[in-house]
């Protein structure tokens, strides 16, 4: 039989609203500039001067030089347009060849899942005896984040990895070079050791070199960390995720930065998953069995995707935030004592000094808590639309009858879930100085654990 009509009509609803996901556009449309001047019109007598009429005056040499102006920057555009069609027709086959890799790995937690889904409502919600809900959703929760773990494997991942890898060796030379230029201040001379000295005794002139390896060193990674940003930013822009580099850099020096690019990653696989389970699909003609097995799957997948999101959130609301505040309350306290200090006869310069750091944390507590309660905002708006595709994946899995129908709607969840990863991102461009910067990206460090 086919699918009941409500079905049909409930996803034909959802696609229209993840259809409507909202993209960041990168290029803003340029608008050409000319020179006007002020002609002067000869007024017959008693007559009232009519308005000053604005006329362009370019040169040959100036529209010359427009025009080239602005076929260069239409040049511009199309090596842009360009490089966006071949990076995203690069990562269609990444994604090809990655979800063929890991779809033997992926399918059997999947499949457990599946089968732990179809009998967990007809389980107690909770029983002193026996299995019951509880200890379902427990078990499945296991299979969902071995399946994330698995769908966690990309390109993307791979340059944030060798991004922090250059991120902390850049900490760690930093580190060396405070020490060495400590040890230089009371260093001897080389000319001032002898031979028996020399193979044990550290002299000024070899931490100098110490110095000059490490000031290279960090200038190399420097250099290292820009082009894989930029790296960054074309495979994220391909897989969907649009983002200039100034925003990159800000989400990968947020606490949630790891866990966003995992949420995108884990997303992009899916949608080359669900393509392999689609074509499956297909291959297995009218098998009941295959496709329930496959479609099961798919629904599995969607309960991942929301798993994702709703823990992203709930570590947003109910871990990072919190410790925020416990941060910016640390600091009230040191201004209350500061001021007590003061007014006891304490230094001012040092209590004044000590109030601004503290006030200036404050602030950037206050700027991070708001930048990740509009994250976690955003996020919980596209799950919403994603409970519209899971409502509509469990009602077909329950009537579902021909494998062509739920082929077709896996193809159509694909291109949906492609849509969910089209997120706005929070603005972190608005620091109002480079002190607060500082202090968010300290705080950043802080809660992540790093010193």
């Amino acid at each position: 039989m086919s699918m009941p009509t409500n079905t049909q009509q409930t996803f034909a609803i959802a696609v229209l609203l993840l259809s409507g996901a909202l993209a960041i556009s990168c290029f803003e449309p340029i608008k050409p500039t000319s020179k006007v001047a002020h002609q002067e019109v000869p007024q017959e007598a008693g007559k009232q001067d009519p308005a000053p009429e604005l006329t362009p005056t370019l040169t040959p040499e100036e529209l010359e030089a427009e025009e080239a102006r602005l076929a260069a920057e239409a040049e511009l555009a199309r090596l842009a347009a360009a490089e966006r069609a071949a990076a995203v027709e690069l990562a269609n086959t990444q994604r090809r060849e990655r979800s063929q890799k890991l779809f033997g790995e992926v399918m059997e937690p999947l499949t457990e899942a599946a089968e732990a889904y179809s009998v967990h409502d007809s389980l107690d919600k909770s029983s002193w005896i026996g299995r019951d809900q509880e200890d379902s959703q427990e078990d499945i929760n296991e299979l969902l984040d071995t399946a994330i773990g698995v769908l966690g494997v990309s390109e993307i991942a791979t340059t944030r990895q060798t991004l922090r890898r250059l991120q902390k060796e850049i900490r760690d030379l930093q580190s060396g070079l405070v020490k060495d230029r400590e040890a230089r201040l009371s260093a001897p001379a080389e000319e001032d050791l002898n031979k028996l000295q020399k193979t044990f005794t550290e002299s000024r002139e070899d931490y100098s070199l110490h110095i000059q390896e490490a000031e290279e060193g960090i200038a190399e990674r420097t250099a290292d960390i820009a082009d894989l940003e930029r790296e960054f930013v074309i495979q994220m822009r391909a897989i969907g995720v649009e983002l200039t580099v100034d925003s990159a850099r800000s989400l990968l020096s947020t606490v949630t930065g790891d866990d966003f690019i995992e949420m995108c990653v884990v997303f992009d696989n899916v949608r080359g998953v669900t393509v392999q389970l689609q074509e499956l699909t297909e291959e297995s003609g009218e098998s009941l069995d295959a496709a329930k097995r496959y479609y099961g799957s798919y629904v599995v997948l969607i309960h991942m995707m929301d798993r994702i999101q709703v823990d992203l959130v709930r570590r947003i609301n109910d871990e990072m935030v919190p410790r925020l505040k416990k941060l910016s309350q640390e600091a009230e306290v040191l201004i209350r004592d500061a001021e007590e200090n003061m007014a006891e006869g304490g230094d001012r310069g040092i209590g004044e000094q000590n109030i601004s750091s503290n006030a200036l944390t404050i602030r950037a507590t206050e700027f991070y808590s708001t930048y990740l309660g509009e994250q976690a905002t955003e996020i919980m708006e596209r799950n919403q639309e994603l409970q519209i595709t899971l409502r509509d994946a469990q009602n077909t899995l329950d009537t579902v009858s021909l494998s062509s129908e739920v082929a077709a709607l896996m193809k159509e969840g694909s291109r949906n879930f492609a849509a969910l990863l089209k997120l706005d991102l929070p603005d972190l461009k608005g620091f109002e100085n480079a002190e607060l910067k500082a202090e968010f990206e300290r705080l950043t460090q802080k809660m992540n654990g790093v010193n």
